[in-house]
């Protein structure tokens, strides 16, 4: 059963760059329910999966995650995605990012989490 209400898998979600502007999201701080958050409110995985999520993103040299507070359906589809606060602070920048700033073609700019305002 899918969590979406129009029952389709969600589009691929934006990209946590801008290459016009440089810019490379990441959620300022980590959302009260981020996987790799060790509260109680963190959002519930199946035994093992967090293991398997956090791995496959670090296989890849250029592998981040998400941050699932700027995605649908916790934002309207089309919202600027920003990288995992948990992710990045647990296993650093993506190879890509750290080179893109390096060279100075990119900069960090942290984003507030979307959802923040609703979560009262």
């Amino acid at each position: 059963m899918s969590v979406y209400d129009d029952e389709e898998e969600p589009e691929a979600p934006a990209p946590i760059a801008d290459p016009a502007t440089g810019e490379i999201r990441v959620l300022e701080d980590r959302c009260t329910t981020c996987i790799l958050n060790p509260a109680p409110t963190r959002a519930p995985l199946a035994t093992g999966r967090l293991k398997n999520f956090t791995d496959a993103a670090r296989a890849n040299p250029d592998g981040h995650v998400v941050c699932h507070s700027t995605l649908t359906p916790a934002v309207p589809r089309g919202y600027p995605a920003a990288m995992c606060r948990g992710f990045a602070d647990a296993y650093g920048l993506p190879a890509a990012a750290v080179e893109a700033i390096e060279a100075g073609f990119g900069h960090l700019v942290e984003v507030p989490d979307p959802t923040a305002a609703v979560k009262t």
